[in-house]
Order: structure tokens, then C-alpha cells, then sequence
């Protein structure tokens, strides 16, 4: 199966990928020639992703899970994607030079906090909302839920859907503020 388009063109690898949706959790495997999880989504042709052997849980029923040959999953609705077998690829292709951020996104019902890279010299809200990318890649990514515990994971890296976080907060690494969880803890007395 070539997704892509691009039979001939480059080398395409099958991929084990993890999907969310405010809805649903979504696994299996891909056949894409990009060699970054962000690219997955940002340089697909069509709108949905073609997952094969795929299992689908529904957040709202975690221990009821369905099987799968193939699903199609429209990626305006994917709000986060795993690829951990990316986990560990450099690119030596880095063509502008960035520096970590501290970022956190609430996209719901998710909540998001790692490092984000920013061009040198910009404001790191800049290498958030001034990019023409859909998806962004986070490293040292945690993932929470309060509606769904269960979805609680630490990932090196993930790509995450920017423009559908309700609210962000991006600083410098040394500056990082409270997480999501924390704020919402009352104060002690």
C-alpha cells in the first residue's frame, strides 16, 4: 500500500503508530517514507490515515476494545501521534537552528507538557503559532487526562495537533511554570 504517492520516490517503511482523538485511542501500523513522526500528518495527500491491523478503543470504554484489518482515521481529528519506533532518529537535514522550549497544550480531553524546538533569536511562542505545520513535534512529551487516567503515558517524542490546543503556555526551559495538573490543585493551607 503506498499512502503516499510516492512509489519510486523514496524508500517507504511500515510504522507501529499511535492515534488520538478526543474520542478515541487508535493503534496499528502505517506505510509512510517520512522518517519523522510530525511528517506522518503534515505531508500526508489525503484526509484520512490509513491504519492497518488496527485496534480502536473508545476513551469512554477503556476495556472494550475492537480488532480490526484496516481503519481510516481523518487526521482533522487526530489530535496526537506515536511513532515509537522514530523515537530515537536524529536528522543530520536540520536546516534552521532551533533551541528547547518548555510548552504545555491543553486538547482536550489531553493535556501536554515537554519541549518544543524554536528557531534561535525568536520568542518561543513564535516557533508555536508561526508555523505552517498543522502538527508540531514534542520530546520528552508527558501526556495526561483527567477525564481518562488511563491514557497517562511519558513518551521521548510524539507530534501533537497545535491548532486545536483550547490553551498554551510556552516559556524558556528555566522558566517553566506549574503543570496543567498542579494549577488545578487547590492551595494548601
Amino acid at each position: 500500500m503506498d499512502a503516499f504517492g510516492m512509489s519510486g520516490f523514496a524508500t517507504v517503511q511500515e510504522l507501529e503508530v499511535e492515534l488520538y482523538t478526543s474520542a478515541y485511542r487508535v493503534t496499528g501500523r502505517v506505510h509512510t517514507p517520512f522518517r519523522r513522526v510530525a511528517e506522518i500528518l503534515n505531508l500526508l495527500p489525503g484526509g484520512h490515515l490509513a491504519v492497518e491491523g488496527a485496534t480502536v478503543v473508545e476513551h469512554a470504554a477503556p476495556t472494550a476494545s475492537r480488532r480490526v484489518t484496516s481503519a481510516l482515521v481523518i487526521v482533522d481529528e487526530i489530535l496526537v501521534i506515536l511513532a515509537p519506533s522514530l523515537a530515537g532518529e536524529s536528522s543530520g537535514e536540520m536546516r534552521i537552528q532551533k533551541r528547547p522550549v518548555h510548552a504545555m497544550l491543553a486538547l482536550p480531553p489531553l493535556s501536554l507538557e515537554g519541549t518544543i524546538h524554536v528557531p534561535e533569536g525568536s520568542l518561543p511562542v513564535d516557533g508555536l503559532l508561526n508555523v505552517p505545520d498543522r502538527f508540531l513535534a514534542m520530546t520528552d512529551a508527558t501526556l495526561t487526562s483527567a477525564s481518562h487516567p488511563e491514557l497517562e503515558r511519558r513518551e521521548p517524542i510524539l507530534a501533537l495537533r497545535r491548532d486545536r490546543a483550547h490553551v498554551i503556555v510556552v516559556s524558556e526551559r528555566d522558566e517553566a511554570p506549574e503543570s496543567f495538573a498542579d494549577a488545578a490543585e487547590p492551595p494548601e493551607d
